[in-house]
């Protein structure tokens, strides 16, 4: 009941939190040239 529907915000803030992490690298990454490859797997 109560405590599933928490369980289920914190797992949208968590995966929430780890897209904006992984956007926020990939952008820093572009802008310093693309020295990092892509991780296989990951399209886009």
């Amino acid at each position: 009941s109560k405590k599933r529907i928490r369980k289920n915000i914190w797992k949208k803030k968590t995966y929430f939190s780890i897209v904006q992490s992984y956007s926020l690298a990939k952008s820093r990454s572009f802008w310093s040239g693309n020295e990092h490859p892509k991780p296989k797997g990951f399209s886009g």
